[in-house]
């Protein structure tokens, strides 16, 4: 699991879309398959689950050898995912 924090560089109109449920403090939000139709660059989102549009800066990445393994609690469920990459 690679996790990282970037400065995002969307406008700050799409800053409260982000969200895999439909009703967000009283407001409807755009769930994942929106995404995709609110912009183009973020098609793919459409047809996955659980997926946002994320533009990782491999080049701003700071690696930290003190951060300590990540622990999930499931509540006793199995899980399981699979990785893709596409490659343009």
């Amino acid at each position: 699991i690679l996790l990282c924090s970037t400065q995002p560089n969307s406008p700050k109109i799409h800053e409260g879309w982000w969200a895999y449920k439909e009703v967000v403090q009283g407001s409807f939000v755009p769930v994942p398959s929106f995404w995709g139709l609110v912009n183009s660059a973020w098609n793919l989102c459409s047809v996955g689950k659980r997926q946002s549009p994320v533009n990782i800066e491999t080049s701003h990445m700071i690696f930290d050898p003190f951060l300590k393994p990540i622990k999930l609690n499931t509540g006793g469920r199995k899980v399981g995912t699979s990785v893709s990459q596409v490659l343009q």
